[in-house]
């Protein structure tokens, strides 16, 4: 049953638009970046990552997602999030903020690694579009670049991972109106 403040409680049109265009984003962005980069060679994985141009969809994606989480930011500045649950305990509302906080800066820090990774290796073209270089050449240094990019995203998703086992905990578990805050369908309207 829902709690009476939770009616008043959503994130708006845009938040929620936002939030869940980025979410299919992120999970294909992550899955694209995994496969690419981990599958065997020569495995039919990897010639369907060739075939596909993972590659050139990942640094598209990235600067697309890159755009998209500073849209959303500017949203979340100018509209404000929604009032608190009162009923969630200090240190379950501080760790959610924790981990919005790291999941924004990731958002942020992640596709920057890359595109700053592609400059150095270089390799800035995607299905014809030249991204502008953030560095000259440098493609030993691109190694250690690449790396953080890898660890940032991985620490990405397993922040992710902890926010979406939130979200279900208060879906199917408390049931208080806390997920249907970021729902695409307001059903309490």
């Amino acid at each position: 049953m829902p709690r009476p403040w939770s009616a008043h409680a959503v994130y708006g049109t845009t938040a929620r638009i936002l939030h869940w265009t980025m979410a299919v984003l992120i999970l294909f962005q992550a899955t694209i970046g995994i496969v690419m980069t981990w599958a065997p060679e020569g495995s039919t994985l990897a010639k369907l990552s060739t075939a596909l141009s993972f590659y050139d969809v990942h640094k598209l994606l990235g600067v697309a997602l890159l755009v998209l989480v500073l849209v959303r930011l500017a949203n979340r500045i100018g509209q404000g999030v929604p009032a608190e649950d009162p009923s969630i305990a200090v240190w379950q509302a501080e760790t959610a903020n924790i981990v919005h906080t790291w999941m924004y800066l990731l958002l942020i820090v992640v596709p920057l690694l890359g595109w700053l990774g592609v400059s150095l290796y270089p390799a800035l073209t995607a299905f014809g579009i030249t991204l502008p270089a953030l560095m000259p050449p440098d493609q030993k240094m691109s190694e250690p670049v690449f790396v953080a990019h890898a660890v940032a995203a991985f620490v990405l998703i397993g922040l992710v991972l902890i926010h979406v086992g939130a979200a279900l905990f208060h879906a199917l578990i408390r049931q208080d109106g806390v997920f249907r805050r970021m729902w695409p369908r307001d059903e309490e309207a």
